[in-house]
């Protein structure tokens, strides 16, 4: 299992429903143009994405929509790739919070990109829960999944961005997404207004 934040995506998923009481992204409309994969997502390539990318995302989703404090996110991708990738091919991510506090704080750092999978399946249409990383060229399936554990993160608005690229520097993928962490409604436990200050471990929101 992996982490969001932290650190990002059908086959078989349990999807929740996100209904008019329950939260909603702050940016439910994704950008058109390159920006727009198809998908029912909140997740979206970064401006500086390219066609030359080595993965060219075909759609992605993420179960639930709008992820909750001291619950898993999956994010889910399939696609083509044009080449072979390398075990050594790394994952910058970014993130940064605005808790319900007011406080701020910002995250970097990478990550190998066979760290963290739940699943990484060719053919795509696999039902073996395998891992098959690195990956190599030709169809995939990828999910990610991120826990964001109530005892190490801040409930407030996120934005993230996933840079994945080769050891040559070449881009694989860059995907960046922004949302409203919160408890589920009707809950208003203490952790519900957690300060950034106290998030001083948000690496460990990755399980493997």
């Amino acid at each position: 299992m992996l982490y969001w934040v932290v650190s990002v995506l059908l086959v078989a998923v349990l999807g929740r429903a996100i209904n008019e009481e329950e939260q909603h992204p702050l940016v439910p409309e994704i950008p058109s143009g390159l920006n727009r994969v198809p998908g029912h997502s909140i997740v979206r390539l970064c401006p500086e994405s390219r066609d030359t990318d080595a993965l060219a995302i075909e759609n992605i989703a993420n179960r639930p929509y709008v992820p909750y404090l001291n619950e898993e996110i999956d994010v889910l991708i399939w696609g083509n790739l044009t080449r072979d990738i390398s075990v050594d091919s790394t994952v910058d991510y970014q993130i940064n919070v605005t808790a319900n506090t007011g406080d701020v704080g910002a995250l970097n750092g990478t990550f190998h990109i066979c760290d963290y999978l739940e699943k990484m399946h060719q053919p795509p249409d696999s039902n073996e829960p395998e891992k098959a990383c690195p990956p190599s060229e030709g169809p995939i399936f990828i999910d990610y999944a991120f826990w964001f554990a109530d005892f190490l993160v801040a409930p407030g608005q996120w934005s993230v961005q996933l840079d994945a690229k080769t050891p040559d520097g070449d881009r694989i993928y860059c995907l960046q997404t922004e949302f409203d962490l919160q408890c589920r409604p009707g809950y208003n436990g203490p952790e519900c207004l957690r300060n950034t200050s106290d998030t001083t471990r948000i690496s460990w929101m990755l399980q493997n």
